[in-house]
């Protein structure tokens, strides 16, 4: 079931707002500033993806181990967007089916539904423009600092 609602403000904005001390979860655990590890054996298409996205996460200083899993569906939903789109390019979008009649072809589902994960997830890391408009790096008023403790709004 979703959560209801808009997503919840982060401890580290809260404090910059200066919300009541009640609203404040002052046991939040915090994410390791250690850059994920892919997990072995993943497919080669997908590493490349994993190496281009962390490598952008590093820069912004949007890179958690703690993100591994969620950023593993993000390369592979990658990946399998590409390959849909790669059939899509091949073969018409409408196909015959066993029966003999036009359908849409399956692709056309493959390719809708690694999208929407791909705008999920790349929301939720900062990978969009409206997803960086959310985040609130420390230091981002002039030269950039290496602190890898950010605020999401």
């Amino acid at each position: 079931m979703g959560q209801r609602g808009p997503a919840p403000t982060p401890t580290h904005l809260r404090l910059l707002r200066g919300d009541r001390d009640s609203r404040i979860n002052t046991r939040e655990p915090l994410a390791s500033s250690d850059l994920p590890v892919p997990p072995e054996g993943i497919a080669d298409d997908v590493r490349k993806i994993w190496d281009y996205t962390v490598r952008e996460l590093a820069v912004m200083h949007l890179a958690s181990s703690a993100d591994r899993d969620a950023l593993l569906c993000l390369c592979e939903a990658v990946a399998t967007h590409r390959k849909a789109c790669a059939i899509l390019a091949k073969y018409p979008v409408l196909v015959k089916s066993s029966m003999g009649s036009l359908i849409r072809n399956p692709a056309l589902a493959v390719q809708r539904d690694s999208a929407h994960t791909i705008r999920s997830l790349a929301q939720v890391f900062g990978l969009t423009p409206s997803g960086r408009s959310t985040i609130q790096a420390e230091g981002s008023g002039g030269e950039r600092d290496t602190n890898p403790f950010i605020a999401i709004g």
